[in-house]
């Protein structure tokens, strides 16, 4: 005779998985607007109890699909070429490789678009998504400022601006296709040295 079964901790993190990924899904092709617990919990094929045992609402449940998220598109490891150019180039392959395995190219403009009227939503998105990513191409900037491959009145925002936006651009009027920024990063790095060059 065999005792009662005891809970498994694996099919709770496997519900989790479901749940979040999902959650993911539906905030990539409807927005946060669109999300509702009642389609997450029939994609994730569980209960509506168990999502609300977890997350109260669908904001609570957004910011943990959104956390989820970004240990998946975390900023790649620094590359150190030893010229900010190569840099660049290196750190933007590897951000470009993440693309067609993940939901970034479609979360990221619907998930800009909409922030832009929800002021929790924006900070959330600037938290998780934008500002490590910020971070780690000031950074890369800030390198070069120091090895003098820069002009020393370069404004580190600006110049973070000028390298980040146009993969957001290119991603919005291309309707979230990966490939539109395959090629971009070359020459957008040349044009960027025309002016900041040392």
């Amino acid at each position: 005779m065999t005792g009662p079964r005891k809970p498994g901790r694996p099919r709770s993190a496997e519900a989790d998985k479901a749940i979040l990924s999902t959650t993911l899904e539906l905030l990539a092709s409807e927005g946060l607007q669109g999300l509702s617990i009642e389609r997450v919990a029939a994609g994730a094929g569980v209960g509506k109890t168990t999502i609300y045992r977890r997350w109260s609402r669908k904001r609570d449940l957004a910011q943990a699909a959104l956390e989820f998220f970004a240990v998946e598109i975390k900023p790649p490891e620094l590359p150190d070429t030893g010229t900010v150019r190569e840099d660049l180039l290196e750190f933007a392959r590897l951000r470009n490789a993440v693309l067609p395995r993940t939901r970034l190219n479609r979360l990221m403009p619907r998930l800009a678009t909409e922030s832009a009227d929800d002021i929790e939503l924006h900070k959330l998105v600037r938290k998780i998504v934008i500002d490590p990513e910020r971070a780690a191409i000031r950074e890369i900037f800030r390198r070069g400022l120091e090895r003098g491959e820069l002009r020393a009145d370069v404004d580190l925002e600006l110049a973070v601006d000028l390298f980040a936006g146009p993969f957001v651009y290119r991603l919005l009027i291309s309707r979230s296709r990966a490939h539109a920024v395959r090629d971009l990063p070359g020459p957008l790095i040349d044009l960027l040295f025309r002016g900041a060059g040392a």
